[in-house]
């Protein structure tokens, strides 16, 4: 299976809130857009960090991953297993 970072630029309002609906959006793509592109197979999208954190630099070698993040990640997908 491939794997691919897709970063979302996440919008906040006045207050500091986050107003981009990434989850729903990522749900959105993937039940409508890749499982038909992908005759219906397995697709799963995890988000890892609602936040800027660590991407959009325009030095590419400054968007890494943050310990964070791979913690996210390792935890969502522990938690989807049980």
């Amino acid at each position: 299976m491939a794997r691919f970072i897709l970063d979302v630029e996440t919008e906040y309002d006045k207050n500091n809130k986050i107003i981009t609906d990434i989850k729903k959006g990522c749900e959105i793509f993937a039940d409508e857009y890749l499982s038909q592109q992908f005759n219906g197979g397995v697709i799963s999208i995890t988000c890892i960090d609602e936040h800027n954190t660590a991407q959009f630099h325009e030095q590419a070698h400054r968007n890494k991953l943050t310990t964070k993040q791979i913690r996210n990640f390792n935890q969502q997908a522990s938690e989807q297993k049980g």
